[in-house]
């Protein structure tokens, strides 16, 4: 992730609404004007706050990502065997698609902007590897479990 910079409430609103839009949209279908308009700013407020359009698309997916990591981790941290954890984030899908009906964020900054220089695509590549990383680690969780239960059987 890149060096978090102190948003002003007016940053908020640019990130909020892009966000909205982003998602609602298509990263690509939407402008600077556009995301202005919405937030409420001019464009040189968002430009001082985000730098430009593509530093503000890594960052809504940044925000994205924390909040998402956030219900995943919530959802593991609940499960009462390394069973129940491996499916976990599955039941966080569940949730969050409820408010977030148009698919992956991710995957759709990862089609409309394949050049892996675009700092969002690095943002949004992580994401996948870490949920990658993620059910690695519960199901081998789940496999040492069994392991040792198997283990403890035959005694």
């Amino acid at each position: 992730m890149r060096e978090a910079k102190h948003l002003t409430a007016a940053g908020h609103r640019v990130l909020a609404a892009a966000g909205e839009l982003f998602y609602n949209r298509g990263i690509t279908a939407v402008g600077v004007d556009l995301i202005a308009e919405r937030s409420g700013v001019t464009k040189r407020t968002l430009y001082n706050q985000f730098g430009s359009k593509d530093h503000l698309v890594a960052t809504y997916l940044e925000e994205r990502d924390q909040r998402w990591r956030s219900l995943v981790r919530t959802t593991v941290d609940t499960c009462d065997s390394p069973v129940e954890a491996v499916t976990a984030p599955f039941d966080a899908l569940c949730t969050w698609s409820e408010t977030n009906t148009r698919g992956c964020a991710f995957i759709n900054a990862l089609a409309e902007l394949p050049n892996p220089s675009h700092p969002a695509h690095g943002v949004a590549s992580n994401q996948k590897l870490w949920l990658l990383n993620l059910f690695k680690e519960l199901a081998t969780a789940e496999l040492v479990k069994a392991d040792e239960t198997s283990g403890s059987l035959g005694s």
